[in-house]
């Protein structure tokens, strides 16, 4: 019994114990819950571009999901141009009380008539956890006749229709490096391979879909716009992977085949060749009926 410690000195150790033990579990719970949170969710609901920026207008279920004033949020709108080499991007950013006007935010000083990365990002804080995402686009700033463009390809035409053949052009306009991909979609019939272009400059666009079925639906036109230019937010996040994608036309068909194979054997160098071919079938249907 003599090495026993005292009553009052072991319950002092014993307390310190108990005291220490619980620091260190709430130390491990807090550890726990204070996590970084990255969320997807979209932020845009529709862009409205000016001369020199944009104005974006937030969609409601961010708003009440991510900007409540109890999370202390912050707000960044970082604009990239994509035509500039140096790539100097223009941040806009919004504190927890710098109330939003009519769900908007904007950016200014950009060039007009220019191609912008656009991207929402966000942070805000609660006992648990810290959540943050980015949702990026791309979009062009208005020109001087304040025209809006939604898409680097302007004028696409179906140009020619055969019996096996599709054929259109287009013009696509913008100096930074980017993918179109034309695919025929929602067809009765199979789809033939995509055309894609490979862009760094303006230029005028041929595409041909060949080896088709005569007189059979190929559905629409579907173009999708790629920016393959390498960037980053105002938080230091990777841009890419970003698409647009909107389909032309909607009810392609190719030509029946017996009609169209009289048009394209007939030689391109004789008129009289061209104007014959239809006379002589008329002139056998003709004979046939007396």
């Amino acid at each position: 019994m003599g090495n026993l410690l005292p009553e009052g000195l072991f319950m002092k150790m014993l307390s310190a114990a108990v005291i220490i033990s619980l620091l260190n579990v709430q130390g491990i719970e807090s550890v726990k819950a204070n996590q970084k949170i990255f969320v997807n969710d979209k932020a845009i609901n529709a862009v409205d571009p000016t001369h020199d920026g944009f104005r974006v207008i937030l969609s409601d279920e961010f708003i009440q999901t991510h900007l409540s004033p109890t999370l202390l949020p912050t707000l960044y709108l970082t604009a990239v141009p994509l035509e500039s080499k140096d790539r100097v991007t223009v941040t806009s950013t919004i504190y927890a009380d710098s109330p939003l006007s009519g769900k908007q935010i904007h950016v200014s000083g950009l060039a007009p008539h220019s191609w912008h990365y656009l991207c929402v990002e966000f942070e805000n804080f609660n006992r648990q956890n810290e959540t943050t995402g980015t949702d990026c686009e791309f979009h062009r700033t208005l020109d001087f006749v304040a025209k809006k463009i939604e898409s680097t390809v302007e004028g696409l035409e179906l140009i020619d229709i055969t019996s096996q053949s599709l054929a259109f052009a287009a013009r696509s306009t913008g100096d930074f490096e980017r993918r179109l991909t034309f695919t025929l979609r929602n067809g009765k019939t199979a789809i033939p391979s995509s055309e894609i272009f490979y862009l760094d400059t303006s230029a005028d666009l041929d595409l041909k879909f060949s080896n088709l079925k005569p007189d059979k639906f190929y559905g629409s036109l579907c173009l999708l716009e790629e920016p393959l230019v390498e960037a980053f937010t105002a938080l230091g996040r990777r841009i890419g992977g970003l698409k647009k994608e909107k389909c032309h036309f909607g009810k392609l068909k190719t030509k029946d085949y017996d009609w169209s194979i009289f048009e394209s054997e007939a030689s391109p160098y004789s008129t009289s060749t061209r104007t014959n071919i239809p006379l002589l079938i008329i002139l056998g249907l003709v004979a046939q009926l007396l």
